[in-house]
């Protein structure tokens, strides 16, 4: 996003899918690690990481996943205001 204008709406729609994509792929990296860190918990088991380990990546991917939900939302927005101003 910000590299280069858009020439349709189609592009812009793309872009709405991959970053949409991305977020949800952060997302769920998050919860795996939240799973890992739950499992090795509760079986007092250290996978390669301590539990709180896999916590703390949980919650780097919980902030990564921020940068491709914004870039979600204000396409979404301006997508939708461009709409409303085309009628």
């Amino acid at each position: 996003m910000g590299g280069k204008p858009y020439t349709d709406w189609e592009e812009v729609k793309n872009d709405i899918k991959f970053w949409n994509y991305a977020n949800k792929t952060c997302l769920v990296i998050a919860v795996l690690f939240i799973i890992a860190g739950v499992v090795a918990e509760a079986f007092n088991y250290d996978f390669i990481l301590a539990p709180t380990s896999w916590f703390l990546l949980a919650v780097v991917f919980a902030v990564i996943s921020i940068a491709p939900h914004i870039s979600f939302i204000a396409l979404k927005s301006w997508y939708g205001v461009e709409s409303e101003r085309k009628k």
